[in-house]
């Protein structure tokens, strides 16, 4: 789980292969971010709250947070799952 920069809005890993927005303040649902086949094992915010990274099944996703939307996967040689991840912080 990772807040956003502002404290406005939680990033939750599940092993239903997605990842989730919730409005920090009252628990509402804001997006639901899908693409991964297999559990999502860790995600973060963009430091300046724009992006939002995944990992899990042997891939890295890079949604929007504004809309949910997979802005490209990022796949490599692993020879396992990636169970973490985050952003520099120049974004």
């Amino acid at each position: 789980c990772a807040f956003s920069p502002d404290g406005t809005r939680v990033v939750t890993a599940s092993d239903d292969r997605t990842a989730r927005v919730w409005n920090a303040e009252n628990g509402t649902l804001l997006l639901v971010l899908e693409g991964h086949t297999f559990d999502v094992l860790g995600c973060a915010f963009a430091p300046d709250g724009k992006r939002i990274i995944t990992a899990g099944d042997g891939e890295v996703c890079v949604f929007s947070a504004e809309n949910g939307e997979c802005q490209f996967i990022i796949e490599g040689e692993y020879t396992d799952w990636v169970t973490c991840c985050c952003f520099s912080h120049d974004g």
